[in-house]
């Protein structure tokens, strides 16, 4: 990728100075609502905060020269982003009352989707914390870069960006579009969530939350026990909520724009409700054989994993049978269809890896020179990029291997260590840890952790090319 010089810096500074000057408006919606619910407390942080984040960031954006964004400066500042707002986002917790490493993670935890807390109680959090846990995951679903296209006026600067984010979405050649459209299918999606949840008879505060983190994949709660502590008809809206969050936004264009047989021909969809049927199916069979947990709770951890979501039931996960916890461990690594708000590897890429063993066995039992493709959809793969998705997948499961291995060392059982690195790194949130052992984790694991996290949202690649750049900084 070549050295980071001065002026490379200069470049980073102004992407990210719009990421912070994006962030300090968002900080306008929880000052309101602050203010609304009279925690004037609140009100006064996160508008000092907004006004101290756009003045700053502001002033810099108007110093400094416009350059040409290359993607070496799209993934550095995405990284940096990630982190960075992290860290600003932390200071409600903080002022809370909450330790650093408990508030760092919450609000890292948030950005990411993936819907790890360390918030034992959350239902005892004042409402303003309450929201911008939730608001922090619904941001976080549609991305950060979606946020700033929204107010960037360079449209090959933006779509370096979208491209370092690992967004898919082609359904628009205008970038401003495709944020105005992604924004307005998601919140449709959210109002939608939103009265289901209302009309179920959840109340209008943890209904509204709840929403925002289903939608998102995100997984946050506004109590200790998760969605299923307001019973099955909000867990069963939260399924579609999932499930509509898993799904790419393209896709769903496609479905709002009356294309019903193009949706239903979308290969990952398929495949999703193929991988649904198949693992609850084995589910079943060992909750009928061991009797332990019961079918619908089996179906919403089953969509829970798929989707990254990590949205929790009165069952702890945990309780679950070997085979059962096998299978939510395959469905955190596989994860939701590509340009989703999920992580992971992604469906396509798994199902990629499907037809190249399915075409392997075939060729054996084909004459000697027949030349077999590898189809998705109506696109027909190069062998070239079929090598560069089973490339992706090895690393990630090597990161994966590596993390839960030094997990291991640390005391955890295999069992779980694999589990809680598989859920951090497919950005999911579920939790077999017992209360003393996720609680009261030395803050080295709840760091690693975040690293998973991080290179589960920004995708291998693009988190490689970051380390890259950081080594080579040092070395200068």
């Amino acid at each position: 990728m070549g050295e980071i010089h001065r002026k490379d810096w200069l470049i980073i500074l102004q992407i990210l100075a719009n990421m912070f000057r994006a962030f300090g408006f968002l900080l306008l919606v929880p000052t309101i609502f602050s203010f609304a619910v009279e925690e004037i407390e609140f009100t006064k942080l996160f508008g000092l905060m907004a006004v101290i984040f756009i003045a700053v960031f502001s002033t810099i954006k108007y110093f400094l020269k416009k350059e040409e964004c290359r993607l070496k400066h799209a993934v550095i500042s995405l990284a940096l982003a990630w982190t960075s707002i992290a860290l600003a986002s932390a200071i409600p917790f903080l002022v809370h009352g909450i330790k650093f490493i408990d508030a760092f993670f919450e609000a890292f935890s948030g950005w990411t989707g993936t819907g790890f807390s360390m918030i034992q109680n959350p239902q005892n959090l004042p409402l303003s914390l309450n929201f911008w846990r939730g608001l922090i995951q619904w941001v976080g679903g549609f991305g950060i870069v979606v946020l700033v296209l929204l107010l960037y006026e360079r449209p090959k600067t933006a779509f370096t960006l979208f491209l370092a984010e690992g967004r898919s979405e082609n359904f628009y050649t205008d970038l401003l579009k495709v944020a105005r459209m992604i924004v307005l299918v998601y919140a449709f999606f959210t109002l939608l969530g939103f009265c289901l949840m209302l009309i179920s008879g959840v109340p209008l505060f943890d209904a509204f939350i709840n929403t925002l983190t289903s939608i998102a994949t995100g997984g946050f709660t506004t109590n200790e026990i998760g969605v299923g502590y307001f019973g099955i008809m909000p867990m069963c809206i939260t399924i579609l909520l999932m499930l509509i969050g898993g799904i790419s936004f393209a896709s769903h264009y496609n479905l709002i724009k009356g294309k019903i047989k193009q949706f239903f021909k979308n290969p990952e969809i398929i495949f999703m409700f193929i991988i649904i049927v198949f693992a609850f199916a084995f589910v079943s069979l060992e909750i009928y054989l061991t009797k332990k947990g019961n079918y619908f709770d089996g179906l919403f951890y089953i969509v829970s994993a798929l989707t990254g979501t990590g949205a929790t039931t009165k069952f702890p996960v945990g309780a679950f049978p070997s085979v059962a916890t096998l299978i939510l461990i395959f469905l955190m690594i596989s994860g939701p269809t590509y340009g989703s708000t999920g992580g992971a590897i992604k469906l396509w890429r798994t199902l990629v890896l499907f037809k190249v063993i399915r075409r392997q066995i075939l060729k054996v039992f084909l004459p000697e020179h027949a030349i077999t493709h590898i189809k998705m959809g109506n696109t027909v793969m190069s062998d070239e990029e079929a090598l560069k998705t089973i490339s992706y997948i090895l690393l990630y499961l090597a990161f994966l291997v590596g993390g839960s291995m030094i997990f291991m060392l640390a005391g955890y059982p295999v069992m779980k260590s694999v589990f809680t690195v598989a859920s951090a790194q497919g950005n999911v949130g579920l939790n077999v840890l017992e209360p003393n052992e996720y609680f009261f984790m030395s803050p080295l694991l709840k760091i690693q952790l975040m690293i998973h996290m991080l290179l589960g949202r920004m995708e291998i690649i693009p988190f490689l090319v970051f380390l890259r750049s950081f080594i080579i900084v040092k070395r200068m």
